[in-house]
């Protein structure tokens, strides 16, 4: 019996070391787990840190955004109303159509030295009933078209003093394939030439009319489509003014 003491001891020795090594690796496990624990939840807390930040910097960019989006509205509105200002304005002072041909002709007169009385007198006798010959005159010529290779014709009035001649777009069939004669339905170019060199040119769907003073006497010219490739022009000799 006495020799079994000894064992006892060694064994109980061994178990103590075992525990201790136990609670030393159940030590380093928990401090390890805390260390990881304190460097995850740092981590995280940065992370949301972070994340909150831009959230912040987010709202807040929405936010300028926002207002930057009310300033243009408000500057689009103003834009919008000075543009219906100004077009009210242009078209109010600035003539169009007929009127605008007009007050061109009437800048040019006065640009060349014609009095603002002697157009106003112009101006006010025309309001005075015509007195025109009740026979017109009518002539036909053909419209020249230059892409064809068509030469054209021309007409003459108050005694050959003015000539009109005309040139036009050429003409295509159903396929698509070019005429000999202009086609009436585009704008076409009249030009009145006077005898001595001076013309004077008007463009556009005809009909088209045009006045003209020649020796003391008005002519008033409308020239119209006829036949396929012709036009006639009608010329009234008129008192003037």
């Amino acid at each position: 019996m006495p020799l079994g003491r000894p064992r006892r001891r060694r064994r109980s020795g061994h178990a103590v070391l075992v525990l201790f090594l136990l609670l030393i690796g159940a030590g380093a496990v928990g401090a390890g787990l805390y260390y990881g624990y304190s460097v995850l939840s740092r981590d995280l807390r940065d992370r949301a840190d972070q994340l909150e930040s831009r959230v912040t910097e987010q709202a807040e960019a929405l936010q300028e955004s926002e207002r930057a989006r009310g300033r243009l509205s408000v500057d689009l509105e103003e834009a919008r109303a000075r543009l219906r200002y100004v077009q009210t304005r242009y078209d109010r002072d600035v003539p169009a159509g007929e009127a605008r041909r007009l007050n061109e002709m009437i800048n040019r007169l006065l640009e060349a030295g014609v009095s603002a009385d002697r157009l106003a007198f112009l101006i006010q006798a025309a309001e005075t009933p015509a007195d025109c010959d009740p026979s017109p005159t009518t002539r036909q010529f053909f419209v020249r078209v230059p892409d064809q290779g068509v030469s054209g014709s021309a007409v003459a009035f108050a005694d050959r003093r003015v000539t009109i001649t005309a040139t036009g777009a050429g003409a295509t069939d159903e396929e698509g394939r070019p005429e000999a004669w202009f086609d009436p339905a585009k704008p076409v170019e009249v030009l009145f030439s006077r005898l001595g060199g001076e013309t004077e040119a008007v463009e556009g769907v005809l009909p088209v009319h045009h006045a003209m003073v020649v020796d003391g006497a008005e002519y008033r010219f409308t020239v119209r489509a006829s036949r396929p490739g012709f036009a006639e022009a009608t010329a009234t000799r008129c008192a003037f003014p």
